[in-house]
């Protein structure tokens, strides 16, 4: 449910034939080689939902498959990753085992000297959304090095289990929670002071989101996901009901509280929302989309370059084709231009936006005799190789009225063309996470028995 965008550091290594697809935490321009070599500095990361603690019905625990990234590239069906079981890693760090974790995002440190947003990672931050944990984990040591419950809020300010995303901050020194709420009930949005090199972490704040709705023009106010501007000084914040919030994110000691600045109300910003990115020239991506039921999707872009002056003009809107927009990356084609990448989870379609003229300028299924019905989910991209979450046969989260046999739960690993109006795939080209040892019942009778893997989160993570 999140854009990343990942390039910079592709300039710097890779300077051959242009490919030009780019994502990374925060940027989107970038060459890209062929080369397996090229791409061996990165990771990527994804999350299995389902439960891992006691047998495969478990609500709680699950997995994070790590894939080296050259291996994952080359031939995703062959690469071997490593494997986390989040109940047991919980456990020997003295935190409570996860329930259904979610999204998994890379923190911020080393800058790139060509481009100020983009950054290696020393940490990821795991939000699972049925127990209202956060977790820092070590890249390096694969530990969970930290974890703080956001049950209740600071000072009982208010929270749920209902922990969506956990974004860092780009100067490293916060995260931010999103806290849907309970059912019918508005969220929250927490705060975490952040110490990466002594694994700190610190509950600070709460900001509940319920006196924000009638402006949003919706009976709840429930946030989804957001990202920081590249000065770390607001966020973006997508709401379920439709419209978003501009936060000012105050200090990271929470001294200086979190503030609204600005409200855009659902009817300038339609739809579910779902994730942010950053764009270069201050801009800010985010998308509105129809859910399981389907409707009307949208991708917008908004100007945050005066957010400082309180100056906030209204997005541009560009309505996608199929149903369900979700995972988003950037690429650069050979000229130089910059396009939206989308995938629509219903629908199984890739929709390839010129982010110039505001136009759909392609639309591709991702469907196939190998994955008839893949639903992709989270996207990444390094270079020209976009990386895609597809989700399981039952489930856990958003989608769970959508079951079908037809599923290939893993990571898809797609090749963009070099005019950014295209992908390939092969059956090569799929990392399955179908864990044969932990299948659940499936079917109207309950008979027959199906993988429980449910992948959602996924990052690529720069070393």
């Amino acid at each position: 449910m999140n854009f990343r965008f990942l390039s910079g550091l592709i300039l710097l290594l890779v300077f051959v034939t242009a490919v030009a697809c780019a994502d990374a935490q925060d940027e989107s321009s970038s060459t890209a080689s062929s080369s397996a070599d090229s791409q061996s500095y990165f990771e990527v990361w994804a999350v299995d939902q389902s439960g891992t603690s006691d047998g495969p019905s478990a609500d709680s625990g699950g997995l994070i498959y790590i894939w080296d990234g050259a291996a994952i590239s080359e031939n995703a069906s062959k690469a071997n990753p490593e494997v986390i079981d989040l109940a047991e890693a919980a456990s020997k760090a003295g935190c409570n085992a996860p329930k259904k974790p979610h999204m998994v995002l890379a923190n911020h440190t080393t800058q790139n000297p060509l481009d100020f947003r983009y950054s290696s990672a020393s940490h990821v931050v795991l939000a699972n959304v049925g127990s209202g944990d956060t977790f820092f984990i070590d890249v390096d040591s694969r530990s969970i090095v930290g974890c703080v419950n956001t049950i209740g809020g600071f000072n009982g300010a208010g929270g749920t289990g209902n922990t969506h995303a956990s974004t860092a901050s780009a100067d490293g020194r916060m995260v931010i929670v999103a806290n849907i709420g309970a059912k019918g009930e508005s969220g929250f949005l927490h705060k975490i002071q952040t110490d990466y090199s002594n694994n700190n972490y610190a509950f600070v704040e709460t900001l509940s989101l319920n006196q924000f709705a009638n402006d949003l023009g919706t009976s709840v106010a429930r946030p989804i996901c957001h990202e920081f501007t590249a000065d770390s000084k607001f966020a973006y914040v997508t709401m379920a009901g439709g419209g978003l919030l501009v936060v000012d994110v105050g200090s990271a000691d929470g001294t200086t509280p979190m503030t609204v600045v600005n409200v855009y109300g659902k009817d300038i910003v339609p739809g579910i929302g779902c994730g942010v990115a950053r764009l270069p020239n201050d801009k800010i991506m985010t998308n509105g989309e129809s859910g399981a039921k389907g409707g009307d999707d949208f991708l917008y872009t908004f100007d945050a370059s005066k957010a400082d002056e309180g100056v906030f003009p209204n997005p541009v809107q560009i309505e996608l084709p199929g149903e369900d927009t979700h995972g988003a990356v950037t690429c650069t084609d050979q000229d130089g231009k910059l396009f939206a990448v989308t995938s629509m989870r219903v629908s199984n379609d890739v929709n390839f936006i010129d982010l110039q003229t505001n136009k759909v300028v392609a639309t591709q299924s991702m469907a196939t005799s190998f994955s008839p019905d893949p639903k992709p989910d989270v996207a990444d991209i390094v270079g020209n190789k976009m990386f895609i979450a597809l989700r399981g046969h039952k489930p856990l989260t958003a989608i769970g009225s959508l079951e079908s046999v037809d599923r290939t739960p893993g990571v898809a690993v797609l090749t963009i063309s070099d005019d950014c109006k295209s992908f390939s795939w092969e059956q090569n080209d799929l990392a399955s996470m179908a864990d044969p040892d932990r299948t659940i019942s499936f079917g109207l009778t309950g008979g027959s028995r199906i993988t429980a893997a449910d992948p959602h989160g996924l990052e690529v993570v720069i070393k």
